[in-house]
C-alpha cells in the first residue's frame, strides 16, 4: 500500500517537473512527455480504481498532492520590494 501511495505522488511530481520546465523543451518533447505521464498516470488510475472506487479516488489524491508538492518545493520565492 506504502509502495503505492508513493507512485501516486511520484507521477503527480513528474507532471509538475514537466509542467514547469517543459517551455525550456523543444515542442515536440514537450508533447511527447506530456503524453507519456499522461498515459503513464491514465494507467495508473486504471489500476486503482479496479481495487475499488477508494482507491482510485486515493489515486486522484495521490497524483494531486505529487504536482502541488513539486509546486511547493521548487515554486521561485518572491521578494517583497
Amino acid at each position: 500500500m506504502f509502495v503505492k501511495i508513493a507512485v501516486g505522488i511520484l507521477i503527480g511530481f513528474l507532471a509538475g517537473f514537466v509542467d514547469a520546465l517543459g517551455s525550456s523543451w523543444s515542442k515536440r518533447a514537450e508533447a511527447v512527455l506530456q503524453v507519456l505521464i499522461f498515459l503513464l498516470g491514465l494507467a495508473f488510475l486504471a489500476s486503482s480504481f479496479m481495487y475499488g472506487v477508494m482507491y482510485g479516488v486515493m489515486a486522484i489524491a495521490e497524483i494531486g498532492v505529487g504536482f502541488c508538492a513539486y509546486g511547493a518545493v521548487f515554486r521561485p520565492k518572491k521578494e517583497h520590494s
